[in-house]
């Protein structure tokens, strides 16, 4: 009798420790898309958590670098952040020379980001119908995967972009305009080389 009571104390914590990473996993808020621009002469990363509405939640921060942006969304706005399930990074036109080698340098250095998520520039259209309908961040995501089939030398996800800088040289990323229509065209930056 007492030799089934020991084992029963012994799982019961188990099982408990097990409860408790269930709820964890269940509070954490699952970040799908990030996009930065530049307003009123400072950089505002916005972060879009994984959502079944159709309207998507967005959670601005003004930060000098996305991963400042990250550790303040961490502290103060969204303190389960989890950028396991990153799909997206769009970089506002106004953006591009502040952070895109930058925070692309950055987050290749970290695990805890997806290594497949994709990279694209944008206009201010394309950022205000982010923020209309979770269906737009779907349409994106295809309209890149069409380009990427047309331009099949362009730099698709932030490792792509990563490595040719590394390399340094000259490569291809997408940019999505947001008028009536998405459309996708892409964008060729000079190499380090013919910059310097």
């Amino acid at each position: 009798m007492s030799k089934k009571l020991l084992v029963l104390l012994l799982i019961l914590p188990l099982s408990m420790s097990g409860c408790k990473s269930n709820r964890r996993i269940e509070t954490a808020t699952v970040i799908e898309n990030i996009s930065v621009q530049r307003l009123g002469g400072q950089l505002v990363y916005t972060f879009y958590p994984l959502t079944d509405s159709e309207t998507p939640e967005a959670v601005d921060i003004p930060a000098p670098s996305l991963e400042e942006a990250q550790r303040l969304a961490q502290k103060q706005y969204i303190p389960n952040l989890s950028l396991a399930k990153l799909e997206l990074i769009l970089i506002h036109k106004n953006a591009v020379s502040d952070v895109m080698q930058g925070d692309i340098g950055y987050i290749s250095t970290r695990a805890s980001f997806s290594p497949v998520a994709y990279v694209a520039l944008c206009d201010g259209g394309t950022l205000k119908r982010m923020r209309e309908s979770t269906r737009v961040q779907r349409t994106i995501e295809n309209r890149l995967l069409l380009c990427r089939s047309h331009h099949p030398d362009v730099c698709l996800d932030y490792l792509s972009v990563y490595n040719s800088y590394a390399r340094g040289c000259c490569f291809s990323v997408p940019f999505i305009c947001g008028g009536d229509e998405l459309k996708v065209s892409a964008v060729t930056f000079p190499s380090q080389k013919e910059n310097g």
